[in-house]
């Protein structure tokens, strides 16, 4: 049931002209007179939009290789599935060896300093040595920590081949649909070896009118029905990006893959026949049926839908009928051009 506030909101979209028009039903003969029942309902589904399936930014992991790396393949295909720490890739030349080299040397580095800074930290307790000797120690062994995490972050995500051959294999930092683009043989130094995108960050990306309102709920295609979870806040041209929730077990669909989805509205309003609306006085407008008598009655058209308009109009259109057979007809007779 509609709040008296909605139904006074409604009214301002549907007020009746100044001289309602209306006209006896037993006037109008042998006229083919057929109603539709119509009730109020809680939005509308609109025109299908082309939806493509990606992840918002942030949602990805990135992999960088800090060292140039002159050759690289593949093990999985594009947007194939991996588990975390399963191979992926095969590196090869003369950097990645430097760099497995460097990442040792950086380990023994910080074993001796982690050592000095342990030893050295009981005699600063006991003022055994001045503090301008401490901070020094502690710099480089910070410094030399530091270093080797850096290092360490990547080497994690190397092994070494079982056929002990030339390459090393990188694996997946974690589990999820892995994505590249190689358009080189090798990638520089900083550049990006793949991205990792968890199952759960998949979504649906839909570009809507600037103009639409609040923008859909929600976005369907046969069993799948999924939420709208945010709608940007910038324009792009003369529409703004909305993301659907992550696609559910019922959207088995891959990234970039693109599909057209119904979207639905929320809105108080009515769905009525595409028959029953005529214009009158250049404004859209419906005949009700009340008593006796065929009233005429301003309507708002929000959206065209599958079986007709989604309208809004005074909450007196709800469980009550609308002429939806001879319309034309009964227009031209309030019209005064006579009826059939």
């Amino acid at each position: 049931m509609k709040t008296p506030i909605l139904a006074l909101a409604l009214a301002g979209f549907c007020a009746a002209p100044a001289q309602a028009q209306r006209i006896d039903i037993d006037t109008l003969g042998s006229l083919q007179l057929d109603y539709t029942r119509v009730a109020a309902s809680a939005g509308y589904t609109g025109a299908p939009l082309a939806g493509d399936v990606g992840f918002r930014p942030g949602d990805a992991l990135s992999v960088v290789s800090p060292y140039h790396i002159q050759r690289i393949r593949y093990l999985v295909n594009p947007g194939g599935a991996v588990t975390r720490g399963q191979p992926v890739a095969e590196l090869a030349g003369p950097e990645i060896h430097h760099f497995l080299v460097q990442y040792e040397v950086a380990a023994e580095r910080l074993a001796v300093a982690r050592k000095r800074f342990e030893s050295n930290r009981e005699l600063y307790q006991r003022r055994a040595i001045d503090e301008q000797r401490w901070i020094e120690i502690s710099d480089a062994y910070f410094s030399l920590r530091l270093e080797h995490e850096h290092l360490a972050h990547f080497r994690e995500l190397l092994r070494e081949a079982p056929d002990n051959s030339d390459h090393i294999l990188f694996t997946a930092p974690a589990a999820g649909r892995l994505l590249y683009r190689l358009t080189s043989p090798g990638i520089a130094a900083g550049g990006e070896i793949a991205q990792v995108v968890p199952d759960s960050a998949l979504r649906l990306r839909v570009a809507i009118p600037a103009g639409a309102g609040g923008g859909p709920s929600r976005l369907a295609r046969g069993e799948c029905d999924l939420a709208i979870d945010a709608i940007d806040s910038v324009v792009e041209g003369f529409h703004r990006r909305a993301w659907s929730a992550p696609l559910a077990p019922e959207c088995p669909w891959l990234p970039g893959q693109r599909v057209m989805v119904s979207p639905f509205y929320p809105q108080q309003g009515y769905e009525v026949p595409r028959e029953s609306l005529l214009h009158w006085e250049g404004d859209p407008a419906v005949l009700l049926r009340s008593g006796a008598q065929l009233e005429l009655v301003p309507v708002e058209v929000v959206s065209s839908t599958t079986g007709g308009y989604f309208v809004r109009c005074d909450a007196t259109l709800s469980d009550r009928e609308v002429l939806s057979a001879s319309v034309s007809a009964v227009q031209g007779i309030l019209l005064g051009l006579g009826g059939e």
